[in-house]
Parts: structure tokens; C-alpha cells; sequence
């Protein structure tokens, strides 16, 4: 099976060089790996092995969500095995939880992505500025749809790279279908396909869409187009999940169901977010 996602060896990771925290509970830090011979600055984003985290499979499934749906996102991405010897210069500034992962193991999975060059925002407030320039994104209306398919309740302005005017590449999708925003960890018995989850990209212009049914139609005309197949990517997903659950697989399943319906159903959600006709 050729996967999109690398999955990086601790021989091949060279270097960890400083902490990008911009909250308290993430555990960034930013360094270089190897891909093919070639070395290539990455962020690795950790979190804890602890039973019944979903933060590292969140953001595998999210990246292979979006290679389907064509966002722009970072241009390449894995799970990098990092030796923990690597993290002890900044054990200071890891999560307690994190901490307890390093003290105990040699190695610990990161979901690592390509370095952007580019603005990153460390607030949760939009100013007029900012929000100007995401709704006059081309990508705004399929970035709103795609957070919408995978109940991704986290996407603030930090975790959007500013590329360019009216450019954003999409970052970070650990939190999925909770409206919790200290905790990552859905649970699959409260897992709800036909919910509006929170969507912050949506609440962007949510008064303008329910005002002006023209604007509505073009979120329902990109509902409509959105997902390309993604049968072919589902070996790939068990893949991961096999390798990396750290609780019941079981609950995967139902995660990936979850998706499914959302994938299925994703004219009904808008339609019913921006009180539309579908």
C-alpha cells in the first residue's frame, strides 16, 4: 500500500531545536528530519500516549481528509518516532502529561508537518483585518465545508498559516467532534453525526449567509461538489489506527462511521448550520 502520510524512524529525525508554544496544553516544537535522504524542517506536534487520547489519529485522519477535499494544507506530513533524549532540553515546557510520556519511554509519535515560512497567529480573536482577508480567501467557503465534515471545533486564527493576501494554508486538527477546549478525546458513545459542531471559520460570516440567500447557495453548491471518493484512502486509515490506537479500536470504527455519515450528509449539515434550504 503506497501511503500519503510518511512514517519517519528515530535514526532519521537530526534535530530538535526550540518549542513553538503558542497555548498551554500543546506540545510544538520545531526541528528537522530526514525524507529520502533529504533533511527538511519540520513542526512535530506530541501528544500523550495515555489511553483514550485522540489528538495524534485526529490529526492523521484530518490530514487524509483533506487531501481529498483539495485545502490547501501543509505540503507534506507523518508520524515522525522521536527519541525522547531529543525532548529533554525542553521537558520545562511539555505539558505534565507530556513529561510523564518522556520519563517513560525511549521513543514517542508525533504528527509532524512541513515548516511554513509564512505568519502564524498566536490570539482567538479575529480583528477586522484578519477577517476580511479569510472571507476573501478563494478557499473560505471550502475551508468552512471541510471543518464541517470533520467537526473540527479548534480552528482559530492560530491555526491558520497566513500565506499571502487573502492566502491561508490550514493547520492542526487534534480537536474533533468536542466542544471541549482543553481535551482532544472525543468519546464514541457521544459522538453525534447530524450535530453542528462548533465551526469557527463559519461563525466568521454567519449573519451575512443567513441574511443574503445567494451567499448561502455557494456554500451549498461547494456541499455539494466537496469530497472527491475517499474509499481508496480507508485502507491508509485502519493503517494508522492499527498501529497507533492507544484505547479500543472498536471506537475508530464508529469515528470512521462518523465521518461517513458527515461525508454523506454534508449538503444536510451546511444547509441546516446557515438555516438554508438544502
Amino acid at each position: 500500500m503506497k501511503k500519503i502520510l510518511n512514517l519517519v524512524m528515530p535514526f532519521d529525525i537530526e534535530r530538535i531545536i526550540q518549542a513553538k508554544k503558542n497555548d498551554p496544553i500543546s506540545n510544538v516544537l520545531m526541528g528537522s528530519l530526514l525524507l529520502n535522504n533529504q533533511p527538511h524542517s519540520v513542526y512535530f506536534k506530541f501528544y500523550s500516549l495515555q489511553e483514550g487520547n485522540r489528538g495524534l489519529l485526529n490529526e492523521i485522519l484530518g490530514y487524509l481528509y483533506g487531501t481529498i477535499s483539495n485545502i490547501p494544507q501543509p505540503e507534506f506530513a507523518g508520524v515522525a518516532l522521536v527519541p525522547t533524549k531529543m525532548l529533554r532540553p525542553f521537558y520545562p515546557l511539555l505539558t505534565k502529561e507530556m513529561q510523564g510520556c518522556v520519563d517513560q519511554e525511549e521513543t514517542l509519535p508525533a504528527f509532524f508537518t512541513t515548516a511554513a515560512t509564512s505568519t502564524h497567529y498566536g490570539f482567538h480573536t479575529i480583528n477586522d483585518w484578519l477577517r476580511n482577508q479569510i472571507i476573501k480567501w478563494k478557499d473560505f467557503n471550502k475551508a468552512v465545508v471541510f471543518d464541517e465534515v470533520i467537526a473540527n471545533t479548534d480552528r482559530y486564527p492560530r491555526n491558520l498559516i497566513h500565506t499571502g493576501d487573502n492566502l491561508f494554508c490550514m493547520i492542526d486538527n487534534g480537536f474533533l467532534a468536542t466542544e471541549d477546549s482543553s481535551n482532544p478525546n472525543w468519546n464514541y458513545s457521544s459522538l453525534q453525526p447530524q450535530l453542528n459542531y462548533s465551526n469557527q471559520l463559519a461563525s466568521i460570516n454567519q449573519n451575512e449567509i443567513e441574511s443574503d440567500v445567494r451567499k448561502g447557495n455557494r456554500f451549498i453548491s461547494v456541499a455539494e461538489d466537496y469530497f472527491l471518493s475517499h474509499q481508496h484512502l480507508l485502507p491508509e486509515m485502519k493503517f494508522w489506527i492499527d498501529n497507533f490506537a492507544t484505547n479500543n479500536k472498536k471506537d475508530w470504527q464508529s469515528f470512521l462511521d462518523f465521518l461517513q455519515w458527515r461525508t454523506d450528509n454534508v449538503n444536510e449539515l451546511i444547509s441546516n448550520r446557515y438555516g438554508l434550504l438544502g
